[in-house]
């Protein structure tokens, strides 16, 4: 663990990236962008990409972050400045279980790592669509995902972590470190 100031989380929705990247950021007090807040309009409405672009390509922009999100489409920008990049590669199961419990814990708010007015709302047509895209992630994205990650290997810190031990023996090296 060299240089920690540019860190993209990736991973499929409930993966833990914003757990993880709140925890990385008490420990190295990087600013934290979870990108769901720029993404979504409200209502979980998709913005204009080319508008979230360049939101998303200011804040790579900068001298430090920690910012997680899934959305590859822009990830090669994010990739390409970040000196770190985490893979949180966990099981559709996990991750499928853990957004319905943060779909009951949220149930009619929004989450803190959500766009404003994107509440959570379980019994819509919009959440059984997600879970479906949740459990299809790794299908839809791991080629590019490893693609990417084998292109960015010679030059920056990777990690891919396949459970919540390994995260846990992530963030207990990085204290220690």
């Amino acid at each position: 663990m060299k240089n920690l100031k540019r860190i993209a989380i990736i991973g499929n929705a409930g993966s833990g990236k914003s757990t993880l990247a709140e925890t990385l950021h008490q420990i190295l007090k990087l600013p934290v962008y979870h990108l769901d807040k720029y993404f979504w309009k409200p209502n979980w409405i998709h913005p204009d990409l080319n508008e979230y672009r360049l939101i998303h390509d200011k804040i790579c922009d900068q001298d430090k972050w920690i910012i997680d999100g899934n959305n590859l489409s822009v990830s090669e920008y994010r990739f390409k400045n970040a000196d770190t990049i985490i893979f949180l590669n966990i099981s559709r199961y996990k991750c499928i279980w853990r957004i319905i419990k943060r779909a009951f814990k949220y149930y009619g708010k929004a989450t803190p790592t959500s766009a404003d007015q994107c509440i959570e709302n379980f019994f819509d047509l919009r959440f059984l669509n997600f879970l479906k895209w949740v459990w299809n992630f790794k299908k839809r994205n791991l080629n590019k995902i490893i693609e990417l990650l084998a292109f960015y290997a010679k030059n920056k810190e990777i990690y891919i972590l396949r459970s919540q031990y390994e995260i846990d023996e992530f963030i207990k090296k990085l204290s220690d470190y």
